[in-house]
């Protein structure tokens, strides 16, 4: 199966933010979109596991630090790299959230143009970069 990053968002206009990004960059790997952990296995059934997995950190209903924790203790999911996107935090949050099992921590950015590079960056890194 093709790779592609699975993006469990609930808010419509950071989903339409991350797809105008990526329409302009020119991204050829597909990133769908779920609202919540209920949706994932279904997903997965159907579309075979993502290269990995971006979690808002507030947009899953505010409870981004639980649904990693669910991610990274399941045997089915712990395995896939997991993403956190939130606003600026303190550095002791953004601890908890890599011993919670993060594998990055992305502070998003307040401009549509660092929110473009941003995004082009992650997707140059985690599929040019690193080992999927």
């Amino acid at each position: 199966m093709q790779s592609y990053v699975l993006m469990l968002q609930t808010d419509v206009d950071d989903i339409y933010i991350t797809e105008a990004a990526l329409s302009e960059i020119g991204n050829t790997i597909p990133i769908q979109f779920i609202a919540n952990l209920d949706e994932m296995e279904k997903h997965v059934d159907a579309n075979g596991e993502p290269s990995v997995i971006l979690l808002n950190d507030r947009g899953t209903l505010n409870r981004g630090m639980q649904v990693l924790k669910k991610l990274k203790t399941s045997e089915a999911y712990a395995h896939i790299p997991v993403v956190m996107l939130g606003e600026f935090t303190t550095n002791d949050y953004i601890k908890e959230i890599y011993k919670a099992g993060a594998n990055t921590y992305i502070i998003k950015p307040s401009t549509v143009a660092a929110t473009r590079k941003k995004i082009e960056t992650f997707f140059s890194y985690w599929f040019e970069v690193a080992a999927t």
